[in-house]
């Protein structure tokens, strides 16, 4: 084999594995960025009776200022207007397409969010004092 052919089949295979490179990055730069925006669906009460109630929910997420974790406001409708709840950094596992957050109630309890991201769709639930699971979430990407 001539010295050319073998620089072209050289050549041909390393543009070969820097697009599949390339081509593996992709899908989990999408996932990630297209956690932000705005998220819209129920949060459903698991816990009755109980001073949860089943709510319209609407979220609100952008990255914060370190770039690798995100801002969650969350929100309720009420009387047709959003009303804010609460907002809380989240981590973000790329691997797993998961958001996880923590937070505490009024009498003091921890409550842990965890979403699966899934394309448009979050499927998400809020356990508190690690072992109650007090909501079940489903919201869609709304813009």
């Amino acid at each position: 084999m001539k010295n050319g052919n073998k620089r072209l089949i050289l050549h041909g295979f390393l543009m070969l594995v820097v697009i599949t490179k390339a081509m593996d990055c992709r899908p989990q730069q999408a996932a990630r960025d297209n956690i932000e925006g705005t998220w819209k669906g129920t949060s459903l009460c698991q816990v009755k009776p109980s001073p949860c109630h089943d709510e319209n929910a609407v979220y609100h997420i952008s990255k914060t200022s370190n770039g690798k974790n995100y801002s969650i406001q969350m929100n309720k409708i009420v009387n047709g207007a959003e009303e804010e709840m609460g907002a809380s950094d989240a981590v973000y596992d790329e691997t797993k397409h998961t958001l996880t957050t923590i937070t505490e109630d009024r009498q003091g309890r921890a409550g842990v969010w965890f979403f699966k991201i899934d394309g448009n769709q979050m499927h998400g639930t809020l356990t508190i004092e690690g072992k109650t699971l007090y909501r079940i979430i489903e919201v869609k990407k709304a813009d």
